[in-house]
């Protein structure tokens, strides 16, 4: 009783409120794995919608983006329309800190772009991009970076933090970390943090996901070592946007760079975004394709019962094309948690771990999987 309440909690949230206001996994890391090419058709979950210009960089034949929550379409939708309607200088005053004092204006600009539902969503929460707001305190993962810097901030930590951030000596961002932040994180009621069901929900973090790592405090410590201490983050801008509370000049994701914008609106044409579920899609589609980004979503469904889980799988399936690649994210140390008839007709393509451990800037994830089409 107590999950399915838990359950409906999580699921309640994840379909009432904008969850994602950045995209959390690292598309150099994806760029890098699956390869794509000018004849590659790829479908993905669309999140923020970021990773999604990201990939349009390399140029693919298509993209399609589903969502089950339509606010994040919402999002990409709005995106779109700044890149569309051709301001750099527009886009960059929206995403570059998430406040502007010329949001209204900017809307009425290009609210002509967006889909109906975009419209009528943005038409509400527009003032989300105000100096008073902030976009980036906005949605789930807004509230979630609030009480991280809450807890940061009443623990005395704020200073160590910052200059973890910028410190160029492992050795120096080692003793921070071990001197400083770690003892006053890990210790009376910051140690349930990482527990809370509540806390992580806002991160969307399911229960699934969350009852899967055995001991979280012991797990985000070496996560965020391995992030602050052996990678740094002075380029991180992941975790840098939820402790600073904006992207900076230096440290941004790239659809936010100026050399970008051309070539990103120039491909606009090839990029597209639904909302349901990947099973309704691809069940009402004839389209086949060569990639497939999953982000954590099998983790999500996993918790839903193997039936959701089988459909959607024999739906990819379907729409694969020949040695089709498909990447994603995932709690589970290994693919035992697939129907059997997938691990069949699938072959895992070996990630080196050190390379992950050196480059994934997110690294909250314990597996990243590339799987191929081996039929």
């Amino acid at each position: 009783m107590k999950n399915s309440l838990s359950n409906l909690w999580f699921k309640y949230l994840t379909s009432h409120f904008l969850i994602y206001n950045t995209s959390w996994e690292d598309p150099e890391i994806d760029r890098n794995l699956i390869n794509l090419r000018p004849t590659s058709d790829l479908l993905m979950i669309t999140s923020a919608g970021d990773n999604a210009f990201d990939y349009l960089l390399d140029n693919p034949l298509s993209i399609n983006c589903i969502d089950i929550n339509p606010y994040q379409n919402a999002l990409l939708d709005l995106k779109c329309a700044l890149f569309e309607f051709g301001s750099f200088e527009k886009l960059n005053s929206m995403f570059l800190t998430g406040k502007t004092r010329h949001c209204q204006s900017i809307f009425n600009d290009i609210k002509h772009l967006l889909n109906p539902h975009s419209r009528k969503f943005w038409s509400s929460n527009i003032h989300w991009f105000s100096v008073d707001k902030g976009f980036y305190n906005s949605g789930l993962t807004g509230y979630f970076a609030g009480v991280l810097n809450f807890l940061i901030n009443i623990k005395g930590l704020r200073s160590a933090v910052n200059s973890i951030i910028t410190e160029t000596s492992p050795d120096e961002r080692a003793r921070i970390f071990e001197t400083e932040i770690a003892p006053a994180l890990w210790q009376g009621f910051s140690q349930y943090f990482w527990k809370s069901k509540l806390i992580l929900s806002l991160a969307g973090v399911p229960d699934t996901q969350r009852s899967s790592i055995t001991d979280l405090n012991e797990y985000m410590k070496t996560t965020l070592w391995n992030l602050f201490v052996e990678q740094g983050v002075n380029n991180n801008y992941f975790w840098r946007l939820y402790l600073e509370g904006n992207y900076s000049e230096i440290c941004r994701p790239n659809y936010l760079k100026e050399e970008n914008f051309e070539l990103i609106r120039s491909q606009l044409h090839s990029l597209s975004h639904s909302t349901g579920t990947v099973t309704e899609f691809l069940n009402t589609s004839t389209k086949k394709y060569s990639h497939f980004v999953l982000l954590d979503h099998q983790d999500w469904l996993v918790g839903n019962g193997t039936d959701q889980l089988e459909k959607e799988w024999i739906a990819i399936l379907k729409s694969a094309k020949p040695k089709a690649k498909i990447l994603m994210r995932s709690v589970h140390k290994n693919l035992e948690f697939l129907p059997p008839f997938v691990q069949s007709k699938v072959k895992s393509v070996p990630i080196s771990q050190d390379y992950l451990l050196q480059n994934d800037r997110v690294g909250t994830y314990p597996s990243t999987f590339l799987l191929e089409l081996d039929v």
